[in-house]
């Protein structure tokens, strides 16, 4: 029985990975990664956060087993616009294409589904997902490590790869909920975009300004950044929700922004 790690290069899949090692031994097992772009792509901003490479590289080995990293050779834009749709919190061509398909396609190709189990690092704190990812990956069998006790903290997993010498990621030292696509998420909310523009304004702008070269590939603006006001939602682009925040900051006055509205990164569920 070979066991699939789904390594994301974020915590929570190393720790899960762990768990599956300390379980069953190193033997069979396979750190599957999907990179969101080609590999020795050194765009700064495209993709993976540069130090998600590092962690990986310095942590897999403690799981153990094989690692196999694979790519479909596109970044993010390429495939909105190859789509022209812009990715969104209901329906998410980028982690379909980049990291669902690309981990199935390679997985259906060499094992059938009595040959393999698949593990995921969804934690305790996020059980409601593990129902889609099971439903999307039948017929073959998915666990969760680390939904069982011990139940562990994002930042237990943290102080757990560094007893072992290896500093953390540090998009979660940065402020965000997760270490995927550099920060950046179709998914994300007010809050987790205020993050980036604060802590990376580079990376922001780099998206921002293929946000609008998308826009005119699709031939309108089909923004994603949710905003509601007495229960009257509308949708900001990166380009006007950075703008409300300069205006909001020279007025003193970044109540309007809600900081608490992180959303968050799903790759492997089936939207």
């Amino acid at each position: 029985m070979k066991r699939i790690v789904f390594l994301s290069g974020g915590i929570g899949s190393w720790a899960a990975g762990m768990r599956v090692m300390q379980k069953y031994g190193s033997e069979d097992i396979i750190n599957l990664f999907t990179d969101t772009k080609k590999k020795n792509d050194q765009h700064p901003h495209r993709g993976e956060d540069q130090d998600l490479y590092r962690f990986l590289s310095e942590s897999w080995g403690y799981i153990g087993g094989e690692l196999e990293w694979i790519s479909v050779g596109k970044h993010i834009w390429q495939v909105f616009e190859e789509a022209r749709y812009m990715g969104n919190t209901r329906h998410d061509p980028c982690s379909r294409i980049l990291k669902r398909e690309a981990a199935r396609s390679w997985i259906e190709k060499r094992f059938s589904p009595d040959e393999i189990t698949l593990y995921l690092g969804i934690d305790w704190t996020e059980e409601h997902r593990a129902k889609k990812c099971v439903d999307y990956w039948k017929p073959y069998n998915v666990e969760f490590p680390l939904i069982d006790e011990p139940y562990l903290s994002k930042g237990d997993m943290c102080d757990w790869v560094e007893r072992y010498g290896v500093r953390r990621p540090r998009l979660y030292d940065m402020g965000f909920s997760h270490n995927n696509c550099g920060g950046f998420c179709v998914k994300g909310g007010q809050g987790h975009f205020f993050n980036l523009l604060n802590q990376m304004p580079e990376r922001y702008a780099y998206h921002e300004a293929k946000q609008e070269e998308l826009f005119l590939v699709i031939g309108k603006r089909v923004p994603f950044i949710r905003k509601s006001i007495d229960k009257e939602i509308s949708y900001l682009s990166l380009r006007e929700f950075r703008e409300k925040i300069q205006k909001d900051e020279m007025n003193n006055n970044l109540k309007t922004i809600d900081l608490n509205d992180i959303g968050g990164c799903g790759c492997f569920n089936d939207l």
